[in-house]
C-alpha cells in the first residue's frame, strides 16, 4: 500500500518562499526532502511549531498538511500496532487542522483514505500477534520455529549417523504445505527438507534415486521452483560430482533468471559462487560430450 503523492499544498508552501525558517533544512530550492531529512522529521517540527502558536492561516493550513503527511508516512516503519494506532490520531487531528485552514477536501480525501487502511492494518497486526503470542503459548514456539528445532534434530542425528531417523524427520518437514495452513509462509524451512533429502540421495543412493527427489520436490512445489534462490548455490555446489548435471543445470539457470528478474543479473558474484560455476559448467560440457 502505497502513500499518496505529497499534497499541492505542501509543495506550494515549501517553493512559495512563505515556509517558516524552521523548516527550510528540510527541503531543497526545488521543494525536495535534502538526503539529511525525511517527513518524520518534518512531522516533529510541525508538532513544535504548531503547539508554539506560530503561524495563521493559508500557511497554518499548509504546515498542518505536511504534518499530517510525515505521520502518515511512518506509519510502515513502526514495530507496534499502538504505536501506528498513536501516529495515525495524531495524523487524523493535522488532517482536521489542514482542512479548518483552509486546506480542500479534495487534497485531504486520498490521505483520510490511507489513514483508514492502514488503521485496519494495524488492527490486522494486533490480531496476528494477539494469535502468535497464543500459538507460542500452546506449542513453545512459533510455526517457524517448530520447524527449524525439527530440522535441528535431524542435523544432529544425521551427524550422529543416524540416517533413517534424520531422513525421516527431513520428510516430515519437507511434506508439509508452505502453502496453506499453520506453516503457510515457512517456505525456507520446508526447502531446506527438500535440500537435505536431495543431498542424502545424491551421495548415498545414486543419481536415479536423486531425481526421483527431485522430481517429487518440484511437484510438491505446485508450479514454484525448487529450490528457493537462497539454497540454490549451496545445493548446486553439494550435487557437483554425484552424476545428476541435468539437475544441477536446471538449478544454475532458474537461479540466474531469477536473479535477472530482480536486476542483478551481474551473477555469480562472489568468489564461491564463481567457483561452482565454473565446476558446474564443466560438469554439464562433460555429460554432453558423453552424450
Amino acid at each position: 500500500m502505497e502513500l499518496p503523492s505529497v499534497p499541492v499544498s505542501v509543495t506550494t508552501v515549501i517553493t512559495s518562499g512563505k515556509l517558516p525558517p524552521e523548516f527550510a533544512a528540510f527541503f531543497t530550492s526545488g521543494g525536495e526532502l535534502t538526503d539529511a531529512a525525511d517527513w518524520s522529521h518534518v512531522a516533529s517540527a510541525v508538532d513544535e511549531y504548531l503547539a508554539a502558536g506560530g503561524a495563521d492561516g493559508e500557511v497554518r493550513g499548509a504546515l498542518a498538511l505536511a504534518g499530517a503527511y510525515g505521520r502518515l508516512d511512518s506509519l510502515g516503519d513502526c514495530p507496534e500496532p499502538d504505536d501506528m494506532d498513536e501516529d495515525n490520531d495524531r495524523a487524523v487531528e493535522l488532517l482536521q487542522e489542514a482542512e479548518a485552514n483552509g486546506v480542500d477536501e479534495k487534497e485531504t480525501s486520498e490521505l483520510w483514505w490511507y489513514s483508514e487502511r492502514m488503521r485496519s492494518r494495524a488492527a490486522e497486526f494486533r490480531d496476528y500477534l494477539a494469535e502468535t503470542d497464543a500459538y507460542v503459548e500452546k506449542h513453545g514456539s512459533t510455526p517457524w520455529g517448530r520447524l527449524e528445532a525439527k530440522l535441528g534434530q535431524a542435523h544432529d542425528r544425521y551427524s550422529a549417523g543416524d540416517r533413517a531417523a534424520a531422513l525421516a524427520l527431513f520428510r516430515e518437514v519437507a511434506e508439509i504445505s508452505p502453502w496453506d495452513g499453520e506453516f503457510s509462509g515457512c517456505f525456507d524451512r520446508v526447502d531446506v527438507g527438500w535440500c537435505r533429502l536431495l543431498h542424502d540421495a545424491a551421495h548415498v543412493d545414486g543419481p536415479e534415486t536423486a531425481r526421483k527427489i527431485w522430481q517429487e520436490a518440484r511437484v510438491h512445489y505446485r508450479g514454484a521452483k525448487f529450490p528457493l534462490p537462497m539454497h540454490s548455490w549451496q545445493l548446486a555446489g553439494m550435487l557437483l560430482g554425484t552424476g545428476v548435471p541435468d539437475v544441477i543445470e536446471v538449478i544454475i539457470y532458474e537461479w540466474l533468471e531469477a536473479a535477472e528478474e530482480a536486476g542483478t543479473s551481474d551473477v555469480p558474484v562472489t568468489e564461491d559462487e564463481h567457483r561452482i560455476f565454473e565446476l558446474a559448467l564443466a560438469e554439464i560440457e562433460e555429460s554432453r560430450s558423453i552424450r
